[in-house]
């Protein structure tokens, strides 16, 4: 019965109060502290939510590698190469991030005749001109981060800097894949579908 009454007080609960519970183990549950929108008199404003302070910057974010966030080392001049590892896996998310991204201007095999041209928009080069075959690839990047000509910035579309190296990497596949011999290609063990575009090889070519 004592056991049975334990469980009977300790399912009680109270009418609903404003004013602190007694609790003789409080774990910090009450504490004395400003919520959102509350007003705080030690302000002129009597805000308690307060502006960061300038140059604040929030746990996780802090993009010291000027290489990786921003595409250019600490003279200011764009990196040659892209910084991260690439591999199969990079190439296939770069892929899927150009695609959803990109295409709609680039076109899918970066000839510049996305279906946006169709409605009127100014075509952007093709990935395929000299000029931007020879381009370093914080060059490629930087027109992601900052825009370029009638491009805007697409840091805010593609936030993560691992997503926009991708996108670089599969740029450079794209252009490989018609820059590049077939002795070239085939020495890797690639084929046009591994870039997204057509492959007369493939099984589904040979049937029609």
């Amino acid at each position: 019965m004592l056991f049975i009454a334990v469980l009977v007080l300790a399912s009680c609960q109270g009418m609903p109060s404003e004013k602190t519970q007694i609790q003789p183990q409080q774990n910090m549950y009450w504490q004395q502290k400003f919520k959102a929108f509350e007003p705080n008199d030690f302000f002129e404003d009597r805000r308690a939510m307060r502006v960061p302070v300038e140059g604040t910057i929030a746990r996780g974010h802090l993009r010291q590698d000027l290489a990786m966030y921003q595409g250019v080392n600490a003279d200011g001049s764009q990196v040659d190469f892209i910084p991260v590892e690439i591999t199969r896996e990079l190439l296939n998310r770069g892929r899927a991030q150009y695609e959803i991204t990109c295409s709609p201007c680039h076109g899918i095999s970066g000839l510049g005749n996305g279906l946006v041209i169709e409605r009127g928009y100014v075509p952007p080069p093709s990935f395929h001109e000299d000029r931007l075959l020879e381009m370093v690839d914080g060059g490629i990047y930087s027109a992601i981060y900052n825009g370029a000509g009638s491009m805007p910035t697409f840091r805010r579309i593609v936030p993560r800097a691992e997503d926009r190296w991708a996108i670089v990497a599969y740029i450079r596949a794209l252009q490989i894949s018609q820059a590049a011999t077939e002795e070239e290609v085939n020495s890797i063990g690639l084929t046009a579908g591994d870039f997204g575009l057509y492959d007369p090889t493939s099984d589904l070519a040979t049937q029609n």
